[in-house]
């Protein structure tokens, strides 16, 4: 006490009268001398340096720095200042970085809750104790290079681990069938067995002894799309042909597809009896940017400025957006999955279903100005209609299965000369563009399902518009 007496004294002969404040006049924010609405360490500094003999104040900042409203501005101002800054709930300044983490993280951050794990460190030392838990060594190093002793002179971090289910977010796609009867459940990356010392061959068919159209070397990577587990559909190269399952092996699944993209921001640092609350949410980033399972978000405030006493995380977390499927109640076309119910959830079957019987009065549309949705339903309901009916039909049930479908509206040649106006469905499998048309099967009694434009004894088509 003793100590702090004398420095009083030798402080307060260096301030000049101009500081002698009436005893009337008070300034509405104590403690705020540099006018930031903050009451800081900024502010101290700026009290200290004036009692120093090191700074100036004007008339308004005199007022704010008389915090114990003695009239005189001197070092017991300091000491009030300082309290004052410990018992003022405010925000603090920071700056924020969030790390996406696509590998290195252990099963303990699987099980971190989204409220739990974050803290703040003050030293390398432990920022390795603070991430150890939950990451590899080589991720924990990469931080502590990051953030070295140095840093740490003048810098606490605030640091919080979170991790996000890929399950939670991957889209369910559904086994699609392939016309040969081959599916989807084998796609993936492959590679040639063991037993493939010199190279293996790419089938014409799926038959060991159709023609071989060209050669996989030992090694070489290639994916397969549908499979019926002897022989799995390739292209590699520009070509396209059939392996010999018994001879490859998996490497990888297909790459998924995912609902959203989560990722952690930090909202705000809030200080409040000698706590300090960091605030951050989850949010769906609108652009594809890669899924990561694990973020490592990290708010950096300056030494200065850490008045507390323990430190707390708030992660406000958001469920990812719901995935509409052809098994759930939000699916768009209800009537035509009703029909694959009923019919076998086939691409051949969902045709031969498409194929009513004709029906086309005069004032029924002929156009694309009625909708795809419009001309399904009349035709699931009625059991019959015209080529946009049973296009629109085959159409909704093609993408339910999961085909790159769309219906297309344009014209054909007609007996008694010039085009006529017609609807049919395009659908692109392998790189190739397939026209699957029931009211050519309906008129003529012939294949209308996978043939191609051009193909001999079929129509000749003149595409106009796709109308879904």
């Amino acid at each position: 006490m003793k100590h702090q007496k004398v420095i009083s004294v030798l402080l307060a002969a260096a301030i000049s009268t101009a500081a002698i404040l009436p005893a009337s006049v008070y300034a509405i924010a104590k403690g705020d001398l540099n006018k930031d609405n903050v009451i800081s360490a900024d502010d101290l500094t700026l009290l200290q340096n004036y009692v120093l003999g090191k700074a100036e104040l004007d008339q308004s900042q005199s007022e704010a720095a008389d915090i114990n409203g003695d009239g005189a501005v001197n070092s017991f101002d300091v000491s009030a200042l300082r309290k004052l800054i410990l018992t003022t709930p405010r925000s603090l300044k920071f700056k924020a970085v969030t790390d996406r983490i696509q590998s290195g993280f252990t099963d303990a951050l699987k099980k971190l809750d989204a409220q739990a794990g974050g803290t703040v460190v003050g030293s390398q030392e432990e920022l390795k104790k603070a991430l150890s838990p939950y990451f590899s060594e080589a991720v924990v190093k990469t931080y502590t290079d990051k953030y070295t002793d140095s840093f740490f002179k003048d810098s606490v971090l605030m640091i919080k681990p979170v991790y996000f289910d890929p399950e939670a977010y991957k889209v369910k796609t559904p086994v699609v069938k392939a016309p040969c009867g081959c599916t989807s459940a084998y796609a993936g990356t492959y590679v040639p067995s063991e037993a493939v010392t010199e190279y293996m061959n790419i089938r014409k068919a799926h038959d060991f002894n159709s023609e071989s159209l060209g050669k996989i070397l030992p090694g070489q990577k290639f994916t397969i799309t549908y499979s019926d587990g002897t022989y799995g559909h390739v292209n590699i190269n520009g070509v396209t042909g059939y392996v010999n399952m018994a001879y490859v092996t998996k490497i990888a699944e297909p790459d998924a597809k995912y609902t959203a993209y989560p990722d952690v921001k930090i909202d705000s640092v809030n200080y409040k009896d000698s706590k300090v609350t960091v605030s951050a949410s989850e949010f769906h980033s609108e652009d594809p940017i890669g899924f990561a399972a694990a973020v490592i978000a990290q708010a950096v405030v300056l030494r200065k400025d850490y008045y507390a006493t323990e430190t707390k995380w708030t992660v406000s977390t958001t469920a990812p957006p719901p995935t509409t499927t052809t098994t759930t109640t939000t699916c768009p076309y209800p009537m035509a999955k009703e029909k694959l119910d009923n019919v076998g959830w086939d691409l051949q079957k969902a045709f031969n279903a498409s194929v009513i019987p004709y029906y086309g009065p005069a004032d029924f549309p002929k156009d694309d100005k009625t909708t795809m949705q419009w001309y399904a339903d009349y035709g699931f309901t009625n059991g019959k209609g015209n080529c946009y009916v049973m296009a629109a039909m085959f159409c909704e049930m093609a993408k339910l299965l999961g085909y790159d479908a769309h219906q297309i509206s344009g014209r054909v040649p007609l007996k008694a000369g010039g085009y006529g106006p017609h609807s049919w469905v395009e659908i692109t499998f392998e790189g190739t563009t397939y026209v699957c048309d029931p009211d050519f099967t309906e008129e003529t009694k012939r294949n209308g399902y996978m043939i191609t434009y051009g193909q001999s004894g079929t129509w000749i088509y003149q595409k106009d518009t796709v109308m879904s």
